[in-house]
């Protein structure tokens, strides 16, 4: 923790040796306004040491920001980071820097909550005889290799009359980018399907 440059001026004066020629009094001293200016250095050196902490993990990373980028290497679903918000860089750098794979559903869930995407899955199940009941959807085979991820819409908006104006689009919709990640990450046997939900706050235009 970084410190006032008062409370390392007294530390300093606190380690001069015995005897009367080294006053702990700084205030007003030789010593003391000798030693005001490492003082500050030092309390600069701590601060910025503090505010370092914050560079070593992706998600609040802004000066390493870059460095992280550029060790991960070009974007696999071919984004262009550098028109992302900062807070999107730091969200996609931290999901790729401590992805360890995996497939199952808790996985791909941690992955789309770590670009701050939530998302639920359901798996497709064949049809059996002595599990299924009545009214149940009939499954068979290959529809077992299917599962379906379903998430909301980004943005969702409707043109209204009055208030849309000539070339305005009738609906105008958002994905989210996670799909390139899961469909990269999803075994190679199976197909993901995604549908999308109006999100709550979706509004008109």
């Amino acid at each position: 923790m970084s410190r006032p440059a008062e409370d390392a001026h007294t530390e300093l004066l606190s380690q001069l040796p015995p005897g009367w020629i080294w006053p702990r009094a700084g205030d007003g001293s030789l010593i003391g306004a000798i030693l005001a200016a490492p003082a500050t250095l030092f309390a600069e050196i701590e601060a910025v040491a503090e505010a370092m902490m914050e560079q070593v993990d992706p998600r609040t990373a802004t000066d390493t920001l870059g460095d992280f980028e550029r060790v991960l290497g070009p974007d696999l679903c071919g984004r262009d980071v550098s028109a992302l918000s900062v807070a999107r860089r730091q969200q996609l750098a931290h999901q790729r820097w401590v992805a360890r794979g995996g497939q199952s559903i808790a996985y791909y869930v941690a992955m789309a909550a770590a670009r701050g995407v939530v998302i639920t899955i359901e798996e497709v199940r064949l049809t059996r005889a002595g599990v299924a009941r009545a009214g149940d959807r009939l499954t068979n085979h290959p529809s077992q290799f299917v599962w379906v991820v379903r998430l909301a819409l980004g943005l969702w908006r409707r043109a209204r009359a009055g208030r849309a104006v000539a070339g305005s689009r009738t609906y105008e919709i958002e994905l989210s980018d996670i799909e390139c990640d899961i469909r990269r990450a999803a075994p190679a046997h199976t197909d993901v399907f995604f549908t999308y939900l109006p999100a709550d706050d979706a509004g008109e235009s």
